[in-house]
């Protein structure tokens, strides 16, 4: 009897074909799922609730990633709105500090009649309770 012949080869009579002992195996298992009687077994049964709890967990974690997602793409919207802003608010002011210098005033002002003062500025002092009324 050829023992290392007969682990490396099953020979049916209908099929005549080898099967390694994997591929038996494979088989089996797949019947053994396929049939339902996975199912039937009485520790899936015990286990039920824990593999409800696994899924759960599952559709948890799907669940914030796809809420993480749609923050980051609303963030990086939010910065680029930001960014704009700025860059408006940079411009607006540059306007505004030009439009707001004594030159431009006095070119603006000077068709509606009113001019730039050439003299000086005076101080006025007023003293209180003073020897020189």
């Amino acid at each position: 009897m050829n023992f290392a012949k007969q682990n490396t080869e099953i020979v049916s009579e209908e099929n005549p074909v080898a099967e390694t002992p994997s591929k038996v195996k494979a088989n089996k298992f797949f019947i053994y799922i396929l049939g339902g009687n996975l199912l039937s077994n009485g520790g899936v049964v015990r286990q039920f609730p824990f593999l409800l709890y696994i899924v759960l967990l599952a559709m948890l974690y799907i669940t914030n990633t796809y809420i993480a997602e749609d923050m980051s793409r609303e963030i990086i919207r939010l910065n680029r709105v930001l960014e704009d802003r700025h860059v408006e608010y940079v411009y607006l002011k540059s306007e505004y500090t030009s439009l707001t210098k004594q030159s431009m005033l006095v070119k603006k002002l000077k068709g509606k009649g009113i001019r730039e003062s050439v003299e000086p500025l005076k101080k006025i002092v007023i003293r209180q309770g003073g020897k020189n009324d």
